[in-house]
């Protein structure tokens, strides 16, 4: 193109002028980007100053996700209804062999599935059989009675409960109706067709409390297990059971199990205590033992504190000493103390 001078001097030539040097320096700009990108794939690092690089990495799968469904099983009870088709609504129970009847489709075999597999099984069906063309069928499990959780032990209310839902242990005591007073520490887990069963220690401890708030599984049996008690009755001031603190592994240290420590719990022995004819009963694998203890010089600090045992009874009587065969029936009549 042919330019004369008075068009090179004009304002408006130097405008087109600048504004096409820009586009040059913007061309030049993108190319070396796009080099810079290219080289990477090479193995080669592209400049960092000013940009942000995303990789794109495929993440491990979830452990926890999925990982434990709830299966339909014999017995359990079946709401299945077809969108649209209001006369294929049906309920129905899961038979011993895990089949169920459904209409147009005939017997079907679910035990062993989720609901939404089964679901798609009997949609497949209603569709090979032209009974339906689209299906949308819904299987609501009203009640799982296979899937059930079975607790014993130190709970309010054992027995077995359905799992619903992927419960924690914490989740299952509430079902329960929480833990007795006599509960310990110790819980044991047995998963379904498990030889081992798997041991939760419980903590006050607000961190330790948290990791022992496990998984519970469907078919999962818990059975929590009974504190320690050491027993006295008889002339003090608050007789009954005492629920003896455990260590941190479950044990109870002997520490904690002597005569005065459990005297000093039941607030001492009270007026008329004929504390040289106490005695501590102790079961064993020969038959119940009878042990007399020196109480007044135990107390006096003339003799050694004697250690307890789990279950022992310690018991200080009267001036009108009770017969030994009224000592169980004060036992039974006992308050539980939690320490």
């Amino acid at each position: 193109m042919k330019v004369d001078k008075k068009t090179i001097a004009s304002p408006g030539w130097y405008l087109i002028m600048l504004q096409s040097a820009l586009l040059t320096l913007l061309l030049l700009q993108g190319g070396l980007a796009q080099t810079a990108v290219a080289g990477t794939t090479c193995g080669e690092e592209a400049p960092t100053a000013g940009s942000v690089t995303f990789i794109a990495q495929n993440s491990p799968p979830d452990s926890n996700h999925d990982s434990h469904k709830l299966s339909i099983g014999p017995g359990d009870e079946l709401d299945i209804s077809v969108y649209g088709v209001p006369e294929l609504t049906q309920h129905v129970r899961v038979g011993t062999a895990g089949n169920i009847d459904f209409p147009l489709i005939g017997t079907v075999h679910v035990a062993g599935l989720a609901s939404d597999e089964a679901e798609a099984l009997v949609e497949q069906k209603l569709v090979d059989g032209s009974f339906v063309t689209k299906p949308h069928v819904t299987i609501y499990v009203k009640e799982y009675t296979t899937q059930a959780v079975s607790i014993t032990g130190e709970v309010n209310k054992p027995g077995a409960y359905p799992a619903l839902e992927t419960r924690r242990l914490y989740d299952a005591f509430m079902e329960a109706g929480g833990l007795t007073q006599t509960a310990g520490r110790t819980v044991t887990i047995t998963h379904a067709g498990q030889v081992s069963p798997n041991v939760v220690l419980l903590s006050s401890d607000p961190v330790k409390s948290a990791q022992a708030n496990i998984e519970v599984l469907p078919g999962d049996a818990i059975s929590v297990s009974k504190a320690p008690i050491v027993y006295v009755i008889g002339e003090v001031t608050k007789p009954g059971g005492y629920v003896l603190a455990e260590g941190q592994d479950g044990d109870v240290t002997s520490q904690e199990l002597t005569v005065m420590r459990v005297i000093a719990l039941a607030s001492g022995p009270i007026h008329g205590a004929a504390l040289d004819k106490s005695k501590i009963i102790r079961r064993t694998a020969n038959g119940i033992q009878e042990l007399p203890i020196p109480l007044k010089k135990i107390m006096a600090g003339k003799s050694p504190d004697l250690p307890l045992q789990a279950e022992d009874i310690l018991y200080v009587p009267g001036s009108r000493s009770s017969p030994a065969s009224s000592i169980l029936g004060l036992l039974a009549n006992a308050a539980i103390y939690r320490l």
